[in-house]
């Protein structure tokens, strides 16, 4: 078979091009899936509701939480942390946002996003305590819908 070499730059180039939109789409659609995920846990964290809060993450021992170094693995143990970070509910702390969300799409199936946050909260003392922080989490596609596999959080110190 003999190819045509004045086609193959063109056809080259219109593969490229196919591939880059089909990676855009893919993109745009993880990113159309996991943003209203993202929402809803702001909302639930500001109610301090961690049932809520988490029903967006692997509900089984593969799940990975690193929380300024220290490493929870498993669901029922990164509710128990949940659950005292927010004193079963009664915490006080308001977050938001602190910038853009970052998506990094690896494939239709995985994405990485990291979220700039900041959060306010009273301390036992009445001061208030003003903070920033960094969220990055690995979303894998399964079954039951996009879920949190591997998530770290760190607190970016003054």
């Amino acid at each position: 078979m003999t190819m045509n070499y004045k086609i193959f730059p063109m056809l080259v180039a219109s593969f490229a091009l196919f591939a880059g939109q089909a990676q855009a789409a893919d993109s745009s659609r993880v990113r159309t899936d996991i943003q209203p995920l993202l929402d809803e846990q702001l909302l639930a964290a500001n109610a301090h509701d961690t049932d809520r809060f988490l029903a967006t993450f692997l509900h089984d021992q593969k799940l990975v939480f690193v929380f300024n170094g220290v490493i929870t693995i498993g669901w029922d143990d990164v509710r128990t942390g949940q659950l005292k970070a927010w004193n079963n509910g009664k915490s006080d702390v308001v977050y938001s946002q602190n910038g853009e969300a970052t998506f990094t799409v690896l494939s239709p199936e995985a994405a990485v996003v990291t979220q700039p946050m900041k959060s306010v909260r009273t301390l036992p003392d009445g001061q208030v305590s003003r903070g920033k922080f960094v969220v990055t989490a690995v979303w894998g596609k399964r079954p039951e819908g996009w879920r949190i596999v591997q998530a770290h959080e760190s607190t970016i110190r003054k």
